[in-house]
């Protein structure tokens, strides 16, 4: 059985489809609104906002007698320049919240939290992040991540962190930000991005594959493990590798540099953040992890 805490954004949707696909699991998954989602015969909805304490112990509750439980935890206030607007209500989700709920999870048989390339920082003369280096954060964003992460390896849980994630949503009524790309491409209008800082991206649905392929391994996993791609991308060249995809004109892809970042980021953001995915070739025994648009 899987439980998934924050399962209707744009990585758990596609975490539940590679669960559906990858195991025989049933999946029990939670949201703060479950209006737009619909249960089946292998996923059941359990509404669920984390700061809710009764709404936590009713999914409690619900599990705490199911034998083989494997948590996969998404919850959390993800973007850096709310976090840097609301720096207390995002340390009370990212940070106090998680930890009363990972107390609470404390009988599971496996948990994975998800965090983010966000906790190194900037990538000096090419350098690939590995799991064990030191972090660094940039932002507040950051810097809750590396605390959440310090709870969660406490526990003796696991850590995946994640680079950028893109790929169509599979939300119903929420676009992302390649939808949003690919609607401007379609309608010939032109879009900016930054063509001078890089990440390791990965699309989401290898993001998913990848986690639950860790998560079905019977042997004990390192605390920290890096999932991302082979590739160092800048979201210049993503616009252009969608652009391709659709048969688009590049030149409706337009780089820009961070130098330009002041008109369009509240809070500071690392230049680049490029991640060392060995440990997780090793550990699934693979050779390459592609990038897929």
């Amino acid at each position: 059985m899987y439980l998934i805490i924050g399962g209707n954004g744009y990585l758990g949707n596609y975490i539940i489809q590679s669960i559906l696909a990858l195991t025989n699991d049933d999946i029990v998954s939670t949201a703060r609104n479950i209006s737009n989602v619909a249960n089946t015969s292998r996923i059941k909805w359990i509404k669920c906002d984390i700061t809710d304490d009764n709404e936590f112990d009713n999914v409690i509750d619900f599990i705490k007698n199911i034998n083989n439980i494997k948590v996969i935890f998404l919850a959390a206030y993800h973007h850096p320049d709310k976090v840097a607007e609301n720096p207390q209500f995002a340390w009370n989700i990212n940070v106090t919240t998680l930890s009363k709920c990972i107390n609470k999870l404390f009988f599971v048989d496996k948990l994975f939290y998800a965090s983010t390339d966000s906790v190194y920082g900037n990538s000096i003369n090419n350098h690939h992040f590995k799991e064990d280096d030191v972090l660094n954060p940039v932002n507040i964003y950051g810097k809750n991540k590396c605390a959440a992460e310090a709870i969660i390896k406490y526990y003796g849980f696991n850590v995946v962190r994640y680079p950028f994630l893109i790929a169509h949503s599979l939300v119903k009524n929420k676009l992302h930000f390649y939808d949003k790309i690919v609607n401007d491409l379609k309608s010939q209008k032109e879009i900016e991005m930054f063509a001078d800082s890089f990440r390791s991206s990965l699309n989401f649905k290898t993001a998913a594959d990848l986690l639950i392929k860790l998560c079905e391994l019977n042997t004990e996993i390192p605390h920290i493990v890096n999932i991302s791609g082979d590739s160092d991308l800048s979201k210049y060249d993503i616009g252009l590798m969608i652009a391709d995809k659709l048969g688009a004109d590049k030149s409706l892809v337009k780089p820009i540099t961070m130098n330009e970042k002041n008109n369009i980021f509240i809070s500071e953001r690392a230049s680049s953040t490029l991640m060392d995915n060995s440990l997780i070739k090793n550990i699934l025994n693979i050779d390459k992890i592609d990038f897929i648009i």
